[in-house]
């Protein structure tokens, strides 16, 4: 799942102009009618989806300052609880990887 994860936080990445790159390679896609293989990324995990899942719903309520934060235990337990979303510690600790991977990508 990491792997899935890291292409798509890589495809995420906007430049300076606030265009990500998986634009970039939509545009070059539909102007050449060719698929850039940077598009191209290991398959969806299917049996993690409640994992990505959970991590895609706890990203889009992170905390943040001048940088972004790393999401807290306290935030997956509140998520959890409000959410009546039952995760597992193998699970939180999936999210947790996959939340390094995704500042690693977002911080460079």
């Amino acid at each position: 799942m990491v792997d899935y994860a890291e292409h798509e936080f890589s495809l995420s990445a906007v430049d300076q102009s606030g265009v990500s790159k998986r634009e970039h390679l939509q545009q070059v896609e539909n102007q050449t009618g060719v698929t850039p293989k940077d598009l191209e990324g290991p398959s969806f995990p299917l049996g993690v989806s409640h994992i990505w899942s959970a991590f895609l719903d706890l990203n889009k309520g992170r905390s943040s300052g001048m940088s972004v934060n790393p999401l807290s235990y306290q935030e997956i337990k509140a998520w959890m609880e409000i959410t009546h979303t039952p995760l597992n510690a193998r699970d939180i600790a999936a999210v947790k990887r996959l939340d390094t991977s995704y500042l690693g990508a977002i911080n460079g």
